[in-house]
């Protein structure tokens, strides 16, 4: 084999490598469970990623408020969504006001997983019960960054 052949297949086996390399670090760690913090107000969110590492279920306690206020005794209704081959993901989060079971508000998440950690933002929108609520809320509606990590 000629000099320039081997440099030309060594070069295709070099970026092969490197390509499955960046692969492999881009999408989330299969069964792990990544646990870090939104950046307004430091409130926990937890990611915890599918056995086969298709899919994710996102976990925000509470919705993030932009304004003066708390929050009632609320559920969060949340299902495993599909997680791309790039590792990136879109969730959302619906609030059920226990006592009335109404719809309340939705967070929206979305993030890609890079190897251990995972970063996104995440946007909290008040008032879906009805127009006039969303109008009243629309100044707690806003979004942030978050990160997380998994061991």
């Amino acid at each position: 084999m000629g000099r320039q052949l081997r440099r030309v297949v060594g070069l295709a086996v070099l970026a092969a490598l490197t390509t499955a390399a960046v692969a492999l670090a881009a999408g989330p760690k299969k069964g792990a469970t990544y646990s870090g913090t939104i950046a307004h107000g430091k409130q926990p969110i937890v990611l915890k990623v599918a056995k086969n590492g298709k899919s994710v279920t996102v976990s925000v306690q509470v919705a993030p408020l932009y304004c003066e206020g708390g929050s009632g005794a609320e559920r969060q209704l949340t299902k495993p969504v599909a997680i791309a081959n790039d590792g990136s993901f879109s969730s959302s989060i619906v609030y059920e006001f226990v006592p009335t079971r109404k719809k309340t508000t939705r967070v929206e998440v979305r993030g890609k997983f890079s190897g251990k950690s995972v970063t996104g933002t995440v946007r909290s929108i008040f008032g879906l019960e009805s127009l006039e609520s969303a109008r009243k809320l629309r100044k707690c509606d806003g979004s942030s960054s978050f990160g997380a990590k998994t061991r």
